[in-house]
């Protein structure tokens, strides 16, 4: 008997913990591209990550970067009334390409998961941006998580929402 009360007793007492553990949701997100990034942000910076949850904040840091031929997956027009951005910028002598691996929802925290390969350059400096918009929605945090490992955590305040 005194063995099944020790058991009910540990039982309870990591209940809760075992209760209120959830499986990480996968959110939908769009990759976007045809952007360049201001010369005003953090310029000096190896790499940038931003959460913006509109538009007046994103055109701050990005325009649009229109080419002959151009048919760059961009934002629409209306984006953030429902989507925010998770953004990445890379700068160095060097092209930088990234792939999203996926965004998950796991208790409250965003994660942005995404692989990076790079080409050097002898001259010319480069800033890569990473966008990818998501859903709207109650988020504490983002963790930008770059080639399995966490490199950012941005918590997002009530205002920010």
């Amino acid at each position: 008997m005194k063995h099944l009360t020790i058991a009910l007793f540990l039982f309870l007492l990591t209940w809760p913990s075992v209760a209120g553990a959830t499986e990480p949701t996968n959110l939908p997100f769009d990759s976007c591209s045809g952007y360049f990034v201001s010369n005003r942000f953090e310029p000096d910076a190896a790499q940038s990550f931003l959460v913006s949850t509109n538009q007046k904040q994103f055109d701050k840091v990005f325009g649009l970067a229109v080419v002959m031929g151009d048919k760059s997956h961009r934002l629409p027009t209306d984006a953030f009334k429902s989507k925010m951005v998770l953004a990445v910028v890379k700068r160095a002598k060097a092209v930088w390409e990234f792939k999203v691996l996926g965004v998950t929802l796991d208790n409250g925290v965003v994660k942005l998961n995404y692989t990076t390969t790079s080409k050097k350059s002898e001259s010319a400096t480069f800033a890569c941006p990473l966008v990818v918009s998501i859903p709207k929605g109650n988020y504490r945090a983002v963790e930008f998580v770059e080639d399995k490992q966490v490199v950012k955590k941005i918590g997002i305040g009530e205002g920010d929402r």
